[in-house]
């Protein structure tokens, strides 16, 4: 028996084709009613949770967040959304991602600008400069911070698995040839 869409699924699924074209503001109130229509639904909520970290909504996606139960918290979903959070408020923390470009520029050896950057920039989902900034770190002092950038490499490479299993490979793999 096929299962027919509820009234809350569909304002589900209108909610994150806004929010895919720009409209945040009209996922967040899509969602909203979804959450009404069914408040058991959780993956409402954990949409909600994504809009909020887009946004750049850390606050409001944290209280969310933590009224979840551990059975949700440590689904795939659960995950990912648990490391946006973590990387969006470790980035919070740093000068930002413009400083830390000029720091950089005039301070070409400042490993803490660069492991700071590459937050910034995961936290933004720009994995690739991020991971270019840890790799720089790892060829120049991998012993930097008791070895912080090789665990943010594996950090990130096991949030690729769920999404892009052939990324996560080439940056072990990158990661295993800087170490042998």
């Amino acid at each position: 028996m096929i299962e027919k869409p509820t009234k809350s699924s569909d304002l589900q699924s209108q909610a994150r084709e806004e929010h895919l074209n720009g409209n945040s503001s009209k996922a967040i109130l899509l969602l909203t009613e979804a959450i009404q229509e069914d408040s058991s639904n959780l993956d409402v909520a954990m949409d909600m949770v994504q809009v909020f970290l887009d946004i750049d909504e850390l606050e409001q996606a944290i209280s969310l967040f933590s009224k979840f139960p551990d059975t949700i918290v440590e689904t795939s979903m659960g995950n990912s959304l648990n490391t946006q959070i973590n990387l969006k408020t470790l980035a919070s923390k740093t000068e930002g991602k413009d400083s830390l470009r000029e720091r950089i520029f005039t301070e070409p050896e400042n490993m803490q600008a660069k492991f700071d950057l590459a937050i910034c920039y995961f936290s933004e989902h720009n994995i690739e400069s991020g991971m270019d900034q840890l790799f720089v770190i790892m060829e120049k002092d991998s012993a930097f911070k008791e070895g912080a950038a090789k665990e943010m490499i594996i950090t990130v490479a096991n949030m690729l698995e769920q999404t892009d299993i052939e990324l996560s490979k080439s940056y072990r793999n990158k990661l295993a040839n800087l170490t042998n």
